[in-house]
């Protein structure tokens, strides 16, 4: 059983991997103690890499058989956790952070599983409510800011090249009453294209929305607009348009629930799954 000799593990490097290792030990022990080993033995082996400061993300959808029923959920889940990573969740909130990484994993093991729905229900309420504190702590706050002194120019350092990791969810952000791709979605637009050529997805689900800024009819249009956009780009990137399926949503399926007439960067985003 790996359930040991992660418990043996010496646990270094950030302190976003140090909580993860503790809750996947969590999860491991539960499942063992249920008699599920082979899960045990899943969230123990993603202890050790995360005692060995390895690079883990949450479980991919290709790791479960789900439920057809739960994967949009899930999915929706999923983006908004990877949202909140993208804005610095594990630097500046690493126990919070991998807290929830691990309640979304746990949701998703609950729900292959499928015949605990009171696990089901715990897991992704946790994870609700982890999540809506996460956000909050990173929401920015107010203040005057301080001159800074400018640093001196010096050569940037050249990267490595990234060893393809398709994931097959992409998520691009637009400007507040905007169509227009930033540099930052374009970015992602050209990792979308190009992992679709690795993956070779049998279709491609997009899906447009808005915050609830404005009235609902015109931030239909302007999802639909946002769409466009994508496509457009995707098209560039050698991706067929029959193979998108696209829908937008205007207002109406917010990833941060807020008032009417709330404007809220992350609700403006299209959102890019490989089927």
């Amino acid at each position: 059983m790996q359930l040991n000799q992660a418990k043996k593990a010496s646990p270094s490097g950030s302190p976003f991997n140090f909580n993860l290792y503790n809750g996947y030990i969590g999860l491991a022990q539960d499942e063992f103690n249920e008699g599920d080993y082979d899960d045990a033995d899943v969230f123990a082996d993603r202890a050790i890499k995360a005692a060995a400061n390895g690079k883990i993300k949450p479980e991919s959808f290709k790791a479960r058989k789900l439920p057809k029923n739960s994967i949009r959920d899930l999915r929706r889940a999923r983006a908004r956790l990877m949202i909140a990573f993208s804005d610095g969740a594990k630097e500046e909130q690493p126990n919070l952070a991998a807290k929830a990484q691990v309640l979304f994993d746990c949701w998703m093991q609950e729900q292959e599983e499928n015949f605990q729905p009171s696990h089901i229900a715990g897991c992704r309420s946790a994870f609700g409510k982890t999540m809506d504190k996460l956000e909050a702590k990173l929401r920015p706050k107010t203040m005057a800011k301080k001159p800074m002194a400018k640093k001196p120019m010096m050569a940037a350092k050249p990267r490595k090249p990234e060893k393809p990791d398709v994931d097959g969810i992409y998520v691009v952000f637009f400007d507040f009453d905007s169509a227009k791709i930033t540099s930052k979605a374009a970015r992602v637009l050209r990792k979308a294209a190009a992992e679709y050529h690795l993956a070779k997805p049998r279709g491609i689900t997009i899906t447009g929305h808005t915050d609830k800024a404005g009235r609902s009819k015109y931030n239909f249009d302007l999802s639909m607009r946002r769409i466009e956009s994508v496509v457009k780009a995707l098209m560039v990137g050698k991706v067929p348009d029959s193979r998108i399926l696209a829908t937008a949503y205007g207002q109406d399926r917010p990833l941060v629930q807020t008032k009417e007439g709330k404007r809220q960067k992350q609700n403006r985003r299209v959102e890019i799954i490989f089927d």
